[in-house]
């Protein structure tokens, strides 16, 4: 299984991100700077939250 875009975040400059998490391998990636990675999650809520802690000072 490939990664999915899971959803979108806001970051502190106001711009607009996709959230991906891949399911089977549990790698989360945001599209800063083209996909960035930004760790491992269990679950989709964990990888929106992961993603929000990475894009917090962005």
């Amino acid at each position: 299984m490939s990664s999915t875009v899971i959803g979108r975040l806001k970051a502190g400059s106001g711009k607009s991100y996709e959230v991906k998490w891949d399911q089977s391998n549990r790698d989360v990636y945001v599209s800063y700077a083209g996909w960035s990675y930004v760790g491992k999650a269990s679950s989709a809520n964990e990888a929106m939250n992961k993603a929000e802690a990475y894009l917090y000072n962005k």
